[in-house]
């Protein structure tokens, strides 16, 4: 997601990354001169798929990038469970300030309580940490910033306006008080018809808001406890041809950009990179043995068509080129992925060139040389081949290129950014889905994707985890992602053994071409896909294929881009950028 938050940064200096240790999942890790502070800072954040929290860790970072500080900064992907893991991690790495963004203000007592008899201070960020005493909170003033947005809703509209309300994450204190703001207005001047959780995410927050409509076709407006909320309503309110004035929470660059553009009335503008800076700066603190205020407020205010403008008054600009090389467009996931480049890079008023290498190495060999002889800054690729492009990439490395790869690692150069999907995780999801339901032991085949590819290894590595230990494999074959090689290749496994019952497909375009090749020789197989193309999906609501991977190749393309602007503007990124997964069914397909 876009993080143009200049006017936050604006107290920032550019620096170097040298000198600091910086490790995220412990993926990247280097040596730092260390100033007078006792030991290293962990930052557990609730999640890294909120354009919010990686704003508020870049803060962090470069705050610890200025004062030559170890930091090590772990995602718990909005999970209770891991986030509790997480904390232990770091204890257990002898960090010596804890500094926490909760998934669940309630959840986390017993592990906080724990860090802390082990002489660890702690630093609570954006959401408290009930049943603990910390050693400070640094948070926005979300009761006073729900307060704001809801009195803007009075003041444009009036009151006893028919008006709903879309809560953040139950038990997290920012959806505490921001629904207690909400409700200090909303309860004397306004006609609260519904609220209802939507778990600060921008899909889920466009499903509730559909159903509140169709419940209510009067709402009129409605305060999301977050702009990914916020955002998700404006898209479900402009499908159902409603016109509702929507508020949001944070002024996230997407939220900007729609008050802008007149889809979103407004939003309430938090500080998440100087939150970020600002705990850096008092664990180094803790650590030098000063006293620290045990609450830090951070200042909110009111984003509106009125001053969105000034908002990103100061954003560097990027005036370069990005190249974006595809490994194919003749797969509909990677067509779906560029549209997603091209939209942002539309928005963003940034220019970009795509080439299509047909599934042909030796053609992204030469597009990637091409792009680079024509003084491309940032180039985004997505392999044909995993472990082919290494020379190429090195090169334009070498020409001081930054480089982004999508969907697909390149193996045996180190790139500035990997953004793609979770493939193991996906494919464990699929292949436990046939286990689910037709029971252990069953016939399967494997219809694996272009071999060398990451995402081939990847799909394949995530089947046989569970397939090798529960499911009988009949046959694993190639068919380079390809429905007509899936057809052909799903056609001779069945005449080898016509006891083949599922087949897991590596993409969707395999796994179209099996549903036809079974209902070819009349054999009842169930074929699991990845990919959640328009057609699988279409397949999964008639019945003729079982489920897919649903990932978000649109999003692939527009983080891509995004991060690429980053990238450009001397922004730090994360190295790698996972983009979620879910399993689709006939239960969830209609959605």
């Amino acid at each position: 997601m876009k993080r143009i938050f200049a006017l936050l940064f604006a107290s920032f200096v550019s620096v170097m990354m040298a000198a600091c240790s910086i490790v995220i999942d412990g993926e990247e890790k280097t040596t730092a001169q260390k100033v007078d502070s006792k030991g290293a800072i962990g930052l557990s954040v609730s999640t890294l798929n909120n354009p919010f929290f990686v704003t508020l860790v870049e803060g962090a970072k470069k705050a610890a990038v200025e004062l030559n500080v170890n930091i090590t900064v772990v995602d718990a992907g909005d999970n209770v469970s891991k986030q509790v893991s997480d904390i232990e991690d770091l204890v257990s790495k002898n960090v010596s300030i804890l500094i926490v963004n909760a998934v669940d203000s309630d959840a986390l007592t017993g592990a906080v309580k724990a860090a802390k008899s082990k002489g660890v201070k702690v630093i609570s960020v954006d959401r408290a940490i009930n049943g603990v005493e910390v050693d400070c909170q640094i948070a926005s003033d979300n009761v006073a910033g729900a307060e704001l947005a809801t009195q803007y809703i009075v003041d444009k509209l009036g009151e006893g306006v028919v008006t709903a309300e879309l809560q953040g994450t139950m038990g997290s204190s920012a959806a505490i008080d921001r629904g207690k703001g909400f409700h200090n207005i909303a309860d004397a001047k306004l006609n609260v018809v519904a609220s209802q959780t939507a778990n600060f995410n921008r899909t889920e927050g466009m499903s509730v808001m559909e159903n509140m409509l169709q419940a209510n076709g009067n709402i009129a407006a409605v305060f999301a406890a977050n702009d990914e909320m916020a955002l998700g309503a404006v898209e479900a309110s402009s499908g159902a041809g409603k016109k509702v004035m929507v508020v949001g929470f944070d002024a996230t660059d997407d939220a900007v950009e729609a008050i802008k553009a007149g889809r979103m009335a407004a939003t309430i503008a938090q500080q998440p990179g100087l939150i970020g800076e600002t705990a850096v700066r008092a664990a180094v603190d803790l650590n030098n043995g000063k006293s620290i205020e045990k609450n830090i407020p951070v200042k909110v205010t009111l984003v509106t068509a009125e001053n969105a403008d000034k908002l990103n008054a100061d954003k560097p600009s990027f005036s370069g080129t990005i190249g974006l090389s595809v490994s194919t467009l003749n797969n509909p996931f990677f067509v779906t992925l560029v549209e997603g480049a091209k939209k942002t890079a539309a928005e963003l008023k940034l220019a970009l060139t795509v080439v299509d290498a047909g599934d042909n190495v030796s053609k992204q060999v030469s597009d990637i040389e091409d792009l680079i002889s024509k003084n491309v800054s940032i180039l985004i690729v997505n392999a044909v081949d995993s472990d082919a492009l290494t020379g190429a990439v090195k090169v334009a490395k070498s020409k001081g290129v930054k480089v982004i790869s999508v969907d697909r690692a390149i193996n045996g150069v180190e790139v500035d950014c990997q953004i793609a999907s979770d493939n193991v995780a996906g494919a464990e999801l699929a292949t436990q889905y046939i286990v689910d339901k037709l029971g252990e032991g069953v016939i399967t085949a494997e219809l694996q994707g272009t071999l060398g590819s990451s995402a081939a290894i990847d799909r394949g590595k995530g089947f046989h985890n569970i397939a090798d230990k529960k499911l009988k494999v009949a046959a694993s074959q190639t068919a380079n992602f390809n429905r007509t090689e899936g057809m052909s290749v799903m056609e001779n496994m069945l005449q080898a053994n016509g006891k083949i019952a599922a087949v897991f497909a590596a993409n969707d375009e395999m796994a179209l071409g099996a549903v036809e090749a079974s209902s070819g020789a009349g054999k009842k197989v169930m074929v699991v896909g990845f990919d959640a193309t328009d057609d699988a999906v279409e397949a999964i609501k008639a019945g003729r294929m079982a489920a897919t991977i649903a990932q978000q190749p649109a999003l692939i393309g527009e983080t891509a881009v995004r991060t690429a602007m980053d990238i450009a503007n001397g922004k730090v990124v994360e190295k790698n950028i996972p983009v979620k997964v879910t399993l689709v069914t006939a239960e969830n397909a209609g959605k």
